[in-house]
């Protein structure tokens, strides 16, 4: 049987923590190599995760023969290396944010078109059941039109986005890797709340409902380094939807993701909870009787079911990779879609007015 011969492109904290151990462990995988920015740690990474190329070269890494890679490096360099990478052949799994720029994650799409590859983007909770089932509900037009989408999220993330730590460390055959401050607390290339996590939510929001964003006004709250760590966001989409979606990163430390999405329609409203663990339709029944219908998952939401879980972005890669055809439940126009999002909210926080999704460059 065929396996996948898979590459990463960032081998930081993130990398090491999911993508690595997960396709050494996957029947269905040859785990090739990595790149780092540096030579850095690339003895420990080749002797614990067993590969053929460790290397600060990506021109090295896809030379060896790729079928797919996850471009997992700092989110400003991600066009590069998933454009390198589809150019070489490979399918490209691109961690969030897609891109700081529309003009970047539209070109990685447009490249992915022109050479008939796989371009999608690692948003973990598009895969979850729960998700699953809402896209089926919304699909089948049990709520009817589509009005607004309502959306909130928090983390425990200061020290992260603040520039002072990681999110703790990780031992890599005694090479110590953390969240570096090039990804995740610099404000002009994607640091802070709104593309750092927020990006979750809005990627969960623009696949569910797949309207394209049209005007973006935002406010934030800025550490002292200037990046963002409590962002409210109001989209104006095509087709006379409305969103409003709002996050902060100052969760207690440890404590669970809240992520939470509300869809309203013209004859029911439907709700995601992942922190309470909570799907289901609000219908309208007897109104003279105060009747409300409602419809959940089959079977219930489990204890669990609201976990993230990046296990579904990775194995798209996979079967991708081996010719199956796996649904793409965050396909590389979802992250187009988000980007035009948080690239708009940037600039509006700071600028203090509504911008165009028109006017982006």
């Amino acid at each position: 049987m065929s396996r996948a011969r898979i590459g990463v492109i960032g081998a930081g904290f993130w990398a090491a923590y999911h993508y690595l151990p997960f396709f050494r462990d996957h029947p269905d995988v040859d785990l090739v190599g990595v790149v780092r920015k540096t030579d850095e740690g690339l003895d420990a990474f080749r002797r614990e995760f067993e590969l053929e190329v460790a290397t600060s070269s990506v021109a090295e890494l896809l030379a060896a023969g790729v079928d797919g890679v996850v471009v997992s490096s700092p989110h400003s360099v991600h066009r590069e290396h998933a454009v390198a990478a589809l150019r070489a052949g490979a399918h490209v799994l691109v961690e969030k944010p897609m891109a700081v720029r529309l003009a970047d994650a539209s070109a990685i799409v447009e490249v992915g078109r022109d050479t008939g590859l796989t371009v999608s983007v690692a948003h973990g909770w598009n895969y979850s059941r729960m998700t699953t089932w809402a896209k089926d509900v919304l699909e089948s037009g049990t709520i009817g039109n589509v009005t607004s989408v309502t959306g909130f999220m928090a983390s425990s993330l200061t020290d992260m986005f603040s520039g002072t730590s990681g999110w703790g460390t990780l031992d890599v055959g005694g090479f110590v890797v953390e969240a570096e401050r090039e990804t995740w607390a610099l404000p002009e290339a994607g640091g802070g709340y709104l593309y750092g996590q927020l990006s979750h939510l809005l990627g969960l929001a623009v696949w569910l409902v797949p309207s394209d964003p049209d005007e973006v006004f935002a406010r934030a709250r800025f550490l002292a380094n200037g990046v963002d760590l409590d962002v409210q966001v109001s989209v104006k989409f095509t087709g006379d939807v409305i969103g409003s979606f709002s996050g902060h990163g100052r969760h207690p430390w440890l404590m669970r993701h809240a992520c939470e999405l509300r869809i309203a329609g013209d004859e029911g409203v439907l709700t995601l909870d992942f922190e309470r663990e909570r799907a289901d339709v609000l219908l309208q029944g007897d109104k003279a009787k105060g009747e409300v219908i409602r419809r959940q998952p089959d079977p219930p939401v489990a204890e669990g079911d609201g976990v993230y879980s990046c296990d579904g972005p990775p194995q798209l890669l996979i079967d991708r990779c081996l010719g199956r055809n796996s649904p793409d439940q965050a396909s590389g126009e979802v992250g187009v879609r988000t980007v035009a999002i948080m690239q708009a909210a940037w600039r509006s926080a700071r600028e203090g007015s509504a911008v165009p999704v028109g006017d982006l460059d």
